[in-house]
């Protein structure tokens, strides 16, 4: 599948949203935030700790979108989990985490143009805490309200509960805004809320997806005209 040029993404959004959305919903890891190298980083130094082997890349992908817990549990026997601890103490996450990760490129400029537009903005991630560090490091504060993480809803994504809560927050409809996001745990909760999903990067997602925000913005551009 390959992913929407501007033009045919523009298209979508003119006929999904009659112009732009009133908010867009962004996942952090794997959209806002690329994070897979110090996600893999940080897991692999654990299980190094535990005499483990590198993770598969289809583990890979698997933490990649779940929580912390989840991740743990798929990628760590519970018999060693309990020594998870001592490894973790060894880790510096500004020394050695911290250097692996970063934005997306073009992202600034999408999320300065959509607060121009008056496009409200959010984000919804299955991480359960650490967000301060890297919206303090990807410059990213002040840009999405609210942030649901985790450990706010009952339930996390896949489950609608976090894009729920943004609506509810937001006093508006799904059919209004657009959830951004790289798996399917982030397409399970657009579904669930009955928003409109847009893949980013991921191939074979969705049928709408995009490739970088540079083509997001030409697209969002076309829609203002």
């Amino acid at each position: 599948m390959s992913h929407l040029s501007a033009s045919a993404l523009a298209a979508w959004l003119s006929e999904t949203f009659r112009g732009l959305p009133s908010g867009i919903i962004f996942d952090c890891d794997g959209v806002v935030i690329d994070s897979r190298a110090a996600n893999i980083e940080y897991y692999n130094y654990l299980r190094e700790y535990l005499g483990l082997p590198k993770l598969t890349r289809e583990q890979e992908d698997f933490v990649q979108a779940a929580t912390v817990h989840q991740a743990m549990d798929a990628i760590f026997p519970r018999p060693l989990q309990p020594l998870l601890r001592d490894a973790a103490k060894k880790i510096s996450y500004v020394r050695d985490i911290m250097p692996h990760i970063g934005c997306y490129p073009g992202l600034h400029d999408v999320l300065d143009f959509c607060r121009a537009s008056g496009v409200l903005l959010a984000m919804n991630t299955n991480r359960t805490d650490g967000l301060d560090m890297l919206l303090d490091n990807c410059r990213l504060h002040g840009y999405f309200d609210p942030i649901v993480l985790a450990s706010h809803v009952p339930h996390p994504k896949p489950a609608p509960d976090g894009a729920l809560l943004i609506l509810e927050q937001w006093k508006t409809s799904p059919e209004k805004v657009l959830f951004i996001g790289d798996s399917a745990s982030d397409k399970g909760a657009a579904e669930g809320a009955s928003i409109p999903f847009l893949c980013f990067q991921t191939d074979g997602l969705a049928p709408q997806s995009v490739s970088d925000f540079s083509t997001l913005l030409r697209a969002m551009k076309m829609c203002e005209r």
